[in-house]
């Protein structure tokens, strides 16, 4: 005779094959430290690694703030009236209706990889650093300014996240140096089903778009050279194998469960006949 327990039985054997360990979402993960938490040094530097810094160069179409500091008093300055924007401190509003707001200031990289500026002229950076090209403006204004001090940020730092995280969305970072998990992080996080083990980006340079795959779960990936995000960049993070068993588990065994019931009360009631 049949028993009312098979069911459980069954629904417990379909949730451990679909199971998976921690160890697969578990983030930069070091040797046995994970399985053995006790081993880990307490109050104690572990490790350190040397992460250097994003290295991204400049590109046309690039959106820069430009900010120019100097010593000359601000009557004598010229840039407050050619372009109070690449003045510090210093911002000016467009009228609108029904209200005011910020007028968007910044400077675009055009096609050729020049910037234009007043008083300055055209100044080729594409291909460089915002450091490189904060020296490089620096070197023109010098001789218009006494000792001035060029500050640019970079405007247009998009990035997109997508699938397996808590919020997929295009987001704006006002950090240059953004790193692939301060990204996710701004996503909400990876979710349950996402596999850290191949998170994919797409990285345009140019007329050419790259396409890698980095492994989060391990602490190795803090020396790899995809360790920062660029402008642009479109990080897709992939499902876990086991995704369909863990998401769909719960109402799946539910409907199986009820069948087998149903299957068996019909037996049982043949049985008896």
């Amino acid at each position: 005779m049949l028993r009312k327990p098979t069911p459980i039985i069954l629904a417990l054997l379909i949730a451990a094959t679909s199971c998976i360990s921690n160890r697969n979402i578990a983030y930069l993960q070091y040797g046995d430290e994970y399985r053995e938490p006790e081993s880990i040094e307490k109050d104690a530097l572990v490790r350190s690694y040397n992460t250097g810094t994003s290295g991204y160069r400049l590109q046309p179409g690039d959106l820069l703030d430009i900010k120019i500091s100097t010593r000359t008093p601000m009557v004598y300055n010229p840039f407050l009236d050619a372009d109070r924007s690449l003045v510090p401190g210093q911002a000016y509003t467009q009228q609108t209706r029904p209200e005011s707001q910020i007028q968007p200031q910044g400077y675009h990289i055009d096609p050729d990889g020049y910037l234009h500026l007043p008083l300055i002229g055209k100044t080729e950076v594409a291909g460089l650093t915002t450091r490189e090209t904060e020296k490089a403006l620096a070197a023109k204004v010098e001789e218009i300014l006494d000792d001035p001090v060029v500050r640019t940020k970079l405007l247009n730092f998009r990035f997109t996240v997508i699938g397996e995280v808590n919020g997929e969305s295009t987001l704006v970072s006002g950090e240059e140096h953004l790193t692939m998990l301060q990204a996710i992080g701004m996503a909400g996080g990876i979710s349950e089903f996402g596999d850290l083990s191949r998170v994919k980006v797409i990285r345009r340079d140019g007329d050419d778009s790259y396409v890698f795959y980095v492994n989060l779960l391990t602490e190795q990936f803090l020396t790899s050279s995809f360790y920062f995000v660029h402008p642009n960049d479109v990080i897709v993070v992939t499902p876990l194998k086991q995704r369909a068993y863990l998401k769909y588990v719960a109402p799946n065994l539910n409907i199986l469960t009820t069948s087998v019931s149903l299957l068996i009360g019909i037996v049982t009631l043949f049985s008896i006949r």
